[in-house]
């Protein structure tokens, strides 16, 4: 009898603290991975991969749209707190738990339509001044590597100093840069070389335990496999 009202007590701790706990998660603007619509509602392929995986581990939530730096920054320092879509890189590894992947992007050299330079490979690249957005996984990359980047604060910054001359290429994601060109209405920027690949995460602040990092990455395998991760790309993502 004992031994039933024991395991009695420790289901019902187990489900109050799961009913408890709630995640706080945090995004930018980063079409088509997250974004807010005019009605102020965030939305994106990952925001919606997120969401079915808090559903699914019955987890409470809230999500925010903060410039990137400010989105990442909490996410370090505050227990709780989760980032997307993040790409998990070296520099990143020890900062997060990692929960993932949620996209899938590829980086590309974006320069504008009247300009013939053909680049063949990133280090071609390297005598050219190239625009990225400060904190942003992209001008990480270049700047590690000693090219000259010049930093915006948001990315749509980088399409107007690109037209204006100021930068000779924009580095950015593929989706997100098509996106964001369309949204401007700027036609004459192309992409001219694509030189990486990444996978994109929600990064969670260290605090969180193995265990939930755990179950949840169980529970996105099962998104995977059951195909829901693909149907709501195939929402946002081009073919």
């Amino acid at each position: 009898m004992r031994s039933l009202i024991f395991a009695l007590l420790v289901l019902a701790a187990g489900s109050h603290a799961a009913d408890s706990l709630q995640l706080r998660l945090l995004t930018e603007d980063y079409p088509p991975f997250n974004m807010q619509t005019p009605g102020k509602q965030i939305t994106g392929s990952a925001t919606d991969i997120v969401r079915e995986l808090m559903l699914r581990s019955g987890i409470r939530y809230s999500i925010e749209l903060l410039p990137w730096l400010r989105a990442y920054n909490r996410a370090v320092l505050e227990p709780g707190t989760c980032v997307f879509a993040t790409t998990r890189t070296d520099q990143r590894e020890s900062q997060f738990k990692w929960i993932g992947p949620v996209g899938e992007t590829s980086w590309v050299l974006f320069g504008r339509s009247d300009n013939p330079r053909v680049l063949n490979n990133l280090e071609e690249a390297r005598r050219y001044r190239l625009g990225g957005y400060a904190g942003d996984a992209v001008a990480q990359y270049l700047i590690a590597r000693n090219f000259d980047v010049d930093l915006a604060t948001q990315d749509e910054q980088n399409v107007r100093k690109l037209l204006a001359g100021r930068i000779d290429y924009w580095a950015t994601g593929k989706h997100s840069g098509f996106l964001l060109l369309a949204r401007e209405k700027v036609s004459n920027i192309r992409p001219v070389l694509t030189f990486n690949t990444t996978f994109l995460y929600l990064a969670c602040n260290i605090g969180m335990s193995d265990q939930l990092a755990s179950q949840l990455n169980d529970t996105l395998r099962k998104m995977q496999k059951d195909g829901t991760v693909a149907k709501i790309n195939a929402r946002y993502l081009p073919d």
